[in-house]
């Protein structure tokens, strides 16, 4: 009987039946990460960064240190949690949030320069990667200078001016309804992309901030370069504006599953996922873990058990583009405290997990099929007679990704119920070529997966 290879949890390769295999193929080429362009800008990975946490030094200088490691791990984009000094007033906490600006137009010392801030956009620009800075529109500390000076900037509750939005005490929620208030934070986000080249913002709580003002920014800012817009929030209204927001609603239906383990559920929340047409010309993000998800629910070891290794497949292929967060890659399992110093824990590293996002990165990077956006792939849910699997495609044209995943804790058998992929396909993660046939027998270690990519 001839056999095709699946990757084991353990990168090992174990056999499965009756499909034919031609061995002298070869496997796929091993192209080192750094010297890999994304086919399109709608291919790309991003890399969530905290200063504080994410090197020894805690600072510009350690993260500009480690860009080599971060470009072959295969990251295009390295967002950057809030630069900006951190209000003590109400402060949570040692260090505080993050998210408690004092300053727009300046860099917490912490951090270190203005320089140190050149510094790291420029190496990053040469290595090939983008900055996208982390932007806080909805509220400031209440210790902002605006507190003091320009009192009319800050929304009114109960009497209150300020007030803290949310149940956030750190924090004052600004009035959008100033006019002076929108000039004077268009102006701040102008300085970064004119004085720093920055080359993207993710937007802080996006959808607490009325669509207008986002609009009067966007063209503000347009003029000056054509940057990147993520929205932290899921209304597709914003979408008018931002190039991608969070696919929430499926971060959340993860977590569901890493409660209930209901793969038949789970199968349903992808399906939705791909089929909402509101999102057809635009990106999503998706991600397993972020710094609110390890701060305030703890590490995606925590939350998805066993099924670790199957759902960051899945997430890096099943839509849009991927996530990956301070530390996530060496398969950190710590909760890192949001207002206090606590460093990513890089030894020792899991390096199954390690291999295994290079790889996906890399996939990600070289798949028309795995564009983001008015380009992105369909996607195809392939029936089996087993209810603990979940196989599935990416296609567009004649470039299909094809996943199988064991979402269970034991091995399985399983074949293809009515429909199998049309062409040849290379073993991504193993060797040689596959042609399935509905009498392929075929299996999968417990809280196995495997990949295939068209010819």
């Amino acid at each position: 009987m001839n056999t095709i290879k699946l990757l084991t949890l353990s990168l090992l390769l174990c056999s499965v039946g009756a499909c034919s295999k031609d061995d002298d193929t070869g496997s796929w080429p091993q192209i080192p990460n750094e010297e890999v362009r994304p086919i399109s800008p709608n291919n790309r990975v991003v890399y969530e960064v905290n200063l504080r946490n994410y090197s020894a030094e805690g600072n510009f200088k350690g993260l500009e240190k480690d860009l080599p490691r971060l470009r072959e791990l295969g990251i295009d984009i390295l967002w950057l949690m809030p630069v900006h000094p951190i209000g003590v007033k109400n402060r949570i906490g040692t260090k505080g949030s993050p998210y408690s600006v004092k300053d727009y137009k300046a860099i917490n010392p912490d951090y270190g320069t203005t320089d140190d801030f050149k510094s790291l956009v420029k190496a990053a620009h040469a290595s090939g990667m983008e900055i996208w800075m982390d932007w806080v529109a909805n509220h400031t500390a209440w210790d902002h200078p605006w507190v003091t000076s320009n009192l009319a900037y800050y929304a009114v509750k109960d009497g209150r001016r300020p007030y803290s939005p949310e149940g956030w005490a750190d924090v004052a929620q600004l009035d959008y309804k100033n006019k002076e208030l929108r000039a004077a934070m268009i102006d701040a986000m102008s300085y970064w992309v004119r004085e720093f080249d920055i080359d993207g913002y993710r937007c802080d709580a996006a959808t607490y901030v009325p669509l207008t003002f986002w609009k009067e920014a966007r063209a503000a800012i347009d003029p000056l370069k054509k940057i990147t817009w993520l929205c932290e929030g899921e209304n597709p209204a914003y979408m008018q504006v931002f190039d991608y927001d969070y696919a929430w609603d499926f971060n959340n239906r993860l977590n569901a599953f890493g409660e209930s383990n209901n793969v038949k559920q789970l199968v349903s929340d992808c399906n939705k996922l791909a089929s909402n047409n509101t999102y057809a010309d635009k990106g999503r993000m998706v991600y397993l873990t972020n710094h609110d998800l390890n701060n305030g629910t703890g590490s995606e070891q925590q939350r998805y058990g066993a099924n670790l290794l199957p759902l960051t497949v899945l997430y890096f292929t099943v839509y849009d583009m991927p996530l990956i967060y301070n530390g996530q890659e060496v398969g950190m399992n710590k909760r890192m405290n949001l207002f206090e110093v606590s460093p990513v824990e890089w030894k020792p590293v899991n390096e199954t997990l390690n291999t295994l996002l290079k790889r996906l990165t890399q996939l990600k990077r070289t798949q028309p099929a795995l564009e983001d956006g008015a380009n992105r792939g369909t996607l195809k849910v392939y029936p089996t007679n087993n209810d603990q699997v979940f196989v599935y495609s990416r296609k567009r044209g004649t470039n299909e990704v094809l996943i199988m995943l064991n979402l269970s804790p034991h091995p399985v058998s399983f074949s293809f119920s009515n429909t199998t992929p049309q062409y040849t396909m290379f073993d991504y993660l193993g060797q040689g070529s596959v042609s399935f046939s509905l009498q392929s027998e075929l299996s999968l270690p417990a809280n196995g997966y495997a990949v295939y990519v068209s010819k």
